[in-house]
């Protein structure tokens, strides 16, 4: 199966992440390894370094220049010798406190140069009793290098144990030093090969943009092609809705009239029956005409274009329920919150008031006090205005048929109408980037809601 570039970048992506993770890892700790052992190299260093201080310092726990030739000049380094070979000890002995060989040879340097310490203090003591002699000056002196001897023996000893860790430990070192530049080098290519991957990825997104822009330009040019062969098309149907209305219409017209003219003038000849023929066809014809009527309205509704404008909302509502009013039908009481204006087209909205009050109107007569409320709530994008009523209602699972065009709900034999009133609202409401929905529950009356977006481009 073969993968897509994008999964083969992802997984490229996640490879080299988990890769730059290792190598940090393995870097981080080539970088401890390589400080521990340059420290360790560093540490042998100093004992190497301190272990030759330390001879130095016995070589000059002597006092047989002095009493040889009685150079009192002599007598300070001696002093100082005195004062500094048990400090340089114990530092030694601290510095190798993890090297329990070197340790037990710290020791016998340690005994050999007090050893040659109480020598010295001796034979400077019979000196300064004026009892030295020549033979006693000889056995100082046999003395003094037997100890220099041992002391030299055993710091070699010591300075050659440093010698063989100190190599031991630069191979390390160097081992370690290695491996760090390794490590290094590592994460340096593998941000190579990410430079590489991400050049590699942009260069194929830009092909690809380049390519949908191409297929964008094209479907562009299709879509207008489109657009304007249905401009056309719009423009036949409306020739032909013009058309179809107009014919129809003068055959419903003459079918009306001829009907009116038998019920008016034959009426006396023709039987119950015969008249309630003529009844149902002028009934019917009527019917039909406002469905042309409406289907026409419908049909402008998408074609007339938008004058938005802000609208005193409760002016409007006022207008159309005093319109109801003045026909012969009774009407529900009407109770209007003050409502927000809105920026709306004023004659479609208007469309939109007169269908969904008509609609109560209607839906609610059969109820023994009808009731209608009017109200408003608004949202950080939209005016939300409701309709509610107390009329028959209707079941929710039916809903969604609401607001297509002769979708009805109810009998057309109960409930006069075309079935077109709230498609038309719909699509008033859509038309201005709002909503419309509804809730319901059969014989607890009906709510209508349509919202109207704040900002209308």
């Amino acid at each position: 199966m073969r993968l897509s570039f994008e999964k083969v970048l992802i997984g490229f992506f996640v490879f080299i992440t988990l890769a730059v993770i290792g190598l940090g890892i393995l870097n981080y700790r080539s970088n401890i390894s390589y400080y521990q052992a340059s420290t360790a190299v560093n540490h042998t260093n100093d004992v190497l370094k301190l272990n030759t201080k330390t001879l130095a310092t016995i070589q000059d726990l002597t006092v047989r220049g002095y009493i040889a030739g009685g150079d009192s000049s002599l007598l300070p380094a001696y002093r100082q010798a005195r004062q500094n070979y048990p400090i340089y000890l114990a530092q030694l002995r601290t510095l190798t406190a993890d090297n329990p060989a070197q340790l037990v040879l710290i020791d016998s340097l340690t005994r050999y140069t007090q050893l040659r310490d109480a020598l010295a203090s001796r034979y400077l003591g019979v000196y300064m009793a004026h009892h030295l002699t020549d033979s006693v000056l000889a056995m100082y002196i046999a003395a003094s290098r037997s100890s220099m001897i041992a002391s030299r023996q055993v710091s070699a000893r010591i300075a050659a144990n440093e010698e063989k860790l100190l190599a031991e430990r630069k191979a390390l070192t160097q081992l370690h030093h290695s491996r760090l530049d390794i490590s290094v080098a590592l994460v340096f290519a593998v941000i190579v090969v990410l430079l590489m991957g991400c050049t590699v990825a942009v260069v194929h997104y830009i092909r690809q943009r380049k390519s949908f822009e191409k297929n964008i330009v094209e479907l562009n040019i299709d879509l207008r092609k489109k657009v304007e062969e249905l401009h056309a098309i719009n423009k036949e149907l409306e020739s032909f809705s013009y058309s179809v209305s107009h014919d129809l219409r003068a055959p419903l017209r003459i079918i009306d009239g001829f009907a009116k003219i038998i019920s008016d003038e034959y009426g006396p000849a023709l039987d119950g029956e015969g008249m309630r023929f003529m009844t149902t066809i002028r009934s019917n014809a009527q019917h039909m005409g406002m469905l042309i009527d409406d289907l026409l309205n419908f049909s402008r509704i998408s074609r007339r274009e938008l004058v938005i404008r802000e609208i005193n909302m409760n002016a409007l509502v006022e207008n159309v329920i005093d319109n109801f009013r003045l026909t012969d039908k009774p009407l529900a009481e009407i109770k209007v919150q003050p409502l927000a204006s809105a920026k709306c087209d004023e004659h479609l909205i208007r469309q939109v008031w007169i269908n969904l009050i008509s609609n109560a109107v209607k839906y609610s007569r059969t109820c023994e006090h009808p009731e209608i409320h009017i109200t408003w709530e608004q949202t950080g994008t939209e005016t939300i205005y409701t309709v509610r009523d107390n009329g028959v209602g209707f079941d929710m699972q039916y809903a969604a048929k609401l607001f297509g065009v002769f979708q009805r709900l109810h009998k057309a034999s109960d409930y006069e109408g075309t079935g077109v009133g709230l498609a038309i609202v719909h699509r008033i409401v859509t038309r201005h980037g709002g909503r419309v929905w509804a809730q319901s529950q059969p014989g607890a009356g009906a709510v209508f809601y349509f919202s109207l977006p704040k900002h209308i481009n």
